[in-house]
């Protein structure tokens, strides 16, 4: 087969081994970063859900997270474990039983460290003192 018409053969839709390849190359890498994205993003999930809630909780005057709390902590504590910035300490403190108030300080905390805020580029524009 010459150049040229390997060249028009593969114009008209014909692929070979290599664009099989390539083509499976870039599915697989595109299903990579859809999984990193979702794993990244689920304990966000998990903290939001958590915090409404636990304030839910916190409002209605329950002073003890209950054990119908655990699937889901321990859900998320299955997604921190080994991230940066969140320890054991931190981890151990996820639990049912204990005081509503210092599970949402944890949780806010945690929500902290898996995404601290940021602040737009450039300078903060500061409101005078003699206009407020």
């Amino acid at each position: 087969m010459t150049r040229g018409r390997h060249l028009e053969k593969a114009s008209n839709g014909a692929t070979g081994p290599l664009d099989t390849a390539n083509r499976e190359i870039r599915e697989a890498e595109r299903l990579g970063e859809q999984r990193h994205l979702a794993r990244s993003s689920e304990p966000r999930r998990l903290t939001d859900l958590l915090l409404s809630q636990l304030e839910e909780l916190n409002l209605d005057g329950e002073a003890t997270v209950p054990h119908s709390y655990e699937p889901t902590l321990a859900e998320l504590r299955a997604h921190l474990i080994d991230r940066r910035g969140v320890g054991t300490r931190l981890l151990g403190r996820l639990q049912c039983g204990g005081s509503t108030a210092e599970l949402i300080e944890t949780v806010f905390l945690i929500q902290e460290i898996i995404s601290p805020p940021t602040l737009p580029p450039g300078p903060l524009a500061l409101e005078d003192e003699d206009s407020a």
